[in-house]
């Protein structure tokens, strides 16, 4: 099975395309509200790096948020474009799910935390005691002070709010509480790929008319909608 996954919830356009399980290639760039020109060169580019054509993808997947407002709606149009118009099956990813399985050989409390601007976090919980993140607490938008009081210990941070929030790594001094590596705080593209494979073995397709961004908030538009009325 031949998997075309995107990622477009941060500031970069990565692609990948795996067999099963594993990748064959990848590529990444730094896009930041520019996702749109760069993403169908970056997939013709990925795809002859992997030996392979339009036409050899058995399954598509997108990360579907929380996450950057635009390129989260980019990713999931353009696998709900290639379904429809190719008859491929597709899955969606969470992005705080794919950032846990970066930590997912570490036996503490994992939370996976993206920044969503104005001291809030997107954030979600889980425990690796099985071998793979297993929820504990679900994905939801919090001020970044609840955030902090509510973390159960021992416990790792991973995610980009803890280089944009000086105020987590001053909190958790003292405490059994650590944060992840740089390396570490970025979605990586295979362990999205790896995560489609599993999520299509157990449930099959998703349905490519249902399917939808997960923003878990309002965007600034929403939100100034109703006032402006």
């Amino acid at each position: 099975m031949i998997i075309l996954a995107m990622d477009m919830s941060g500031d970069r356009c990565t692609i990948g395309v795996g067999e099963k399980e594993r990748v064959l290639a990848e590529s990444s760039v730094y896009a930041r509200m520019r996702h749109l020109p760069r993403v169908m060169p970056q997939i013709e580019y990925t795809l002859s790096q992997a030996g392979k054509r339009v036409q050899d993808i058995d399954l598509l997947c997108a990360v579907s948020g929380p996450g950057s407002w635009t390129g989260i709606r980019i990713a999931i149009t353009m696998i709900k474009t290639f379904a429809h118009v190719l008859s491929i099956p597709c899955v969606t990813v969470g992005a705080l799910d794919a950032l846990a399985c970066n930590l997912q050989c570490d036996e503490r409390n994992v939370y996976a935390i993206i920044d969503a601007a104005r001291k809030q976090v997107y954030c979600a919980g889980y425990s690796n005691h099985t071998g793979r993140p297993q929820p504990i607490d679900p994905p939801t938008l919090k001020n970044l002070d609840l955030f902090l009081s509510q973390i159960i210990s021992p416990a790792i941070l991973v995610g980009d709010a803890i280089y944009v929030y000086p105020e987590i790594v001053q909190y958790i001094q003292g405490k059994p509480i650590k944060t992840a590596s740089n390396l570490f705080n970025q979605v990586q593209i295979s362990h999205v790929i790896a995560m489609a494979y599993r999520e299509f073995q157990q449930k099959g397709s998703a349905d490519i008319y249902a399917l939808a961004p997960i923003y878990l908030q309002q965007t600034d538009a929403e939100r100034n909608f109703k006032p402006k009325q």
